[in-house]
C-alpha cells in the first residue's frame, strides 16, 4: 500500500508582503525554487533542512541546506544515497558536520538511514527496513550525536522500531513487548512524527499516537482515535506539536475538494490521557494551516501556512488566541528552539536570495505570560533555589535547557538548581486545574 506523505505539497508562488518579524535568510540551493520540505532545529545555531521542487510536484529532490552559525551561512548540497528515486522522509542533524536522513521507495517502502559525518559531502548507509511488503521507513531522529531511533510499519507484527546509543553504528530492535500491539492494518506516515527533549510521537493511520518518553526504548498508545481518525485522506488532515512529554496539541483540517472548510484544535496538559477541544480566534478554516509547533517547554505556539490567499503566519500563548504575525508571505514548516529563535521553511529564488526565515523578536515576554495567570517565579536570576508564587496548587514543575531537553522535575513549588551548568533555563510549572506558567531563568 501507498503511504501518504505528511509533507509539503505547496508550489511557489510570488509575494511582494513584508514581515518586520521575520528576516530572510539564503539557504544556497544552487536551483530556484527549491522549497524547505522538512527541518530539524537542533538547538538556537544548528539547522539542517532538505528540499523539494517548488516549480513542480513530481520531480524528486535529493539535496540538504545547514547552518552552525544561526543562518548567518548556509551551506547545500546533494544527498547521495546510491539511488535517486528514493524520497527523503526528514533529515536529524546535530552538529556542523553530522546529520542522518531517511529515505525510502514511493511504491515499495523499504529504504533505510544514512549518515553523513564530514558536513553533508558523503552519506554512508547504516541501516535498511528490508521485509518486502512490510517494512516502510517513515522517519529516523538523533536525540544527540549518540541516542538515536528509526521507527518503520508494523513487520511480523509490531512495529519496526530501531534504537542506536553509539551514533548508528550498531542498532537495536525495540522488543515487541516495549510497545503496543498495533491494530489491523495500523501503520505510520512518512515524516508523520514529533519530537522534543527525549520524547518521540508518531501518527498511525488508525487515528492513534504512539508516545514514547524515554528515547524511544518504550512505548504506550493515545487513544486519539475520534480526532484523527481519518487523518491522510482526500478530505481530512491536520498536524501536531508537543510542548513536553505532558502539554500536546492536535490541529485537525477539512476540506470540499482542496478548498478548506473547516479547522478544529484540540489540547492535552496530561501527556494525553484526555483532550479537550480549544475554542479560539485569530486563524479560520481558510488560513490553511500547514504547520504547528510549541516552542520547546512552554505554552507558546507558531503555526504557518503558504496559502496563496491567506498564507502567513501566526503565534500564541496557549491555542486559545491566534495573533497575526505577517500575511501574504508563503509559509512552509516552522520549528523553534526558543522563545528568542524560530526557523519557517519558504522558497529561495536564486542561490544567493530566500528560502528560509528566522525570527527577529522574541515571541512573548515570560513576564507577560506569568501575570495573566497570576504567577510569579523568583528569583531571577539565582545561584540556585528558585520559588513559585501563586495561589494555585502545583502539580510538577519541570527544568529544561535551551534545546528542550528536560534536566529536572519536581512536584514543589520550590526547586533547587544548584547541580545544574551556569546557563538559561525554562522553568515550566503545571498546576491542577490544567493550566501552566513559564519562565526562562538564568543559572549562575
Amino acid at each position: 500500500m501507498k503511504r501518504i506523505l505528511f509533507s509539503i505539497t505547496a508550489l511557489l508562488l510570488s509575494s511582494s508582503a513584508f514581515s518586520q518579524y521575520w528576516s530572510t535568510q539564503n539557504t544556497a540551493f544552487a536551483t530556484a525554487s527549491r522549497g524547505i520540505s522538512g527541518m530539524e532545529v537542533y538547538n538556537a545555531s544548528t539547522i539542517w533542512a532538505f528540499a523539494y521542487n517548488g516549480s513542480s510536484s513530481t520531480a524528486n529532490v535529493q539535496e540538504f541546506t545547514k547552518t552552525s552559525n544561526g543562518g548567518t551561512t548556509w551551506t547545500s548540497g546533494s544527498i547521495n544515497i546510491g539511488n535517486t528515486a528514493l524520497k527523503i522522509t526528514n533529515i536529524s542533524g546535530v552538529s556542523a558536520t553530522t546529520a542522518w536522513v531517511g529515505a525510502f521507495d514511493n511504491t515499495d517502502g523499504l529504504g533505510g538511514i544514512w549518515k553523513t559525518t564530514d558536513g553533508g559531502a558523503t552519506w554512508i548507509n547504516q541501516h535498511m527496513l528490508s521485509t518486502v511488503g512490510q517494512s516502510w521507513t517513515n522517519y529516523v531522529h538523533f536525540f544527540d550525536a549518540n541516542n538515536g531511533i528509526v521507527g518503520g510499519d508494523p513487520e511480523s507484527g509490531e512495529f519496526e522500531i530501531y534504537t542506536t546509543s553509539n551514533g548508528g553504528t550498531t542498532w537495536t530492535r525495540v522488543p515487541g513487548t516495549n510497545i503496543p500491539d498495533p491494530l489491523t492494518d495500523e501503520y505510520g506516515y512518512n515524516g508523520g512524527y514529533y519530537a522534543v527533549g527525549n520524547n518521540m510521537f508518531f501518527y498511525t493511520g488508525k487515528g492513534r499516537i504512539y508516545k514514547s518518553t524515554d528515547k524511544g526504548l518504550t512505548w504506550s498508545v493515545l487513544a486519539t482515535n475520534s480526532i484523527i481518525s481519518d487523518f491522510g485522506g482526500n478530505t481530512v488532515n491536520g498536524d501536531m506539536a508537543w510542548s513536553d512529554s505532558n502539554t500536546g496539541i492536535i490541529l485537525r483540517k477539512t476540506f470540499s475538494g482542496t478548498t478548506p472548510t473547516g479547522l478544529q484544535l484540540h489540547r492535552t496538559t496530561d501527556g494525553g490521557a484526555t483532550w479537550s477541544a480549544v475554542t479560539f480566534t485569530g486563524i479560520t478554516a481558510s488560513n490553511n494551516i500547514g504547520d504547528i509547533t510549541y516552542v520547546p517547554g512552554t505554552n507558546i505556539l507558531v503555526a504557518t501556512s503558504s496559502s496563496s490567499t491567506n498564507g502567513g503566519s501566526w503565534k500564541s500563548n496557549n491555542g486559545t488566541t491566534w495573533t497575526s504575525i505577517d500575511t501574504g508571505i508563503q509559509h512552509l514548516g516552522v520549528r523553534c528552539s526558543d522563545i528568542n529563535t524560530c526557523y519557517s521553511g519558504g522558497f529561495n529564488t536564486s542561490s544567493t536570495v530566500g528560502g528560509m526565515f528566522k525570527s527577529t523578536q522574541v515571541l512573548a515576554t515570560s513576564e507577560v505570560t506569568n501575570k495573566t495567570k497570576q504567577v510569579s517565579i523568583y528569583p531571577n536570576p539565582t545561584k540556585g533555589e528558585i520559588n513559585i508564587k501563586t495561589d494555585k496548587k502545583v502539580k510538577t514543575v519541570s527544568v529544561s535547557d535551551m534545546s528542550g531537553r528536560t534536566v529536572m522535575k519536581t512536584d514543589s513549588g520550590k526547586t533547587d538548581l544548584s547541580s545544574l551548568p551556569k546557563g538559561i533555563y525554562m522553568i515550566k510549572a503545571e498546576f491542577n486545574d490544567g493550566t501552566s506558567a513559564t519562565e526562562k531563568v538564568i543559572k549562575q
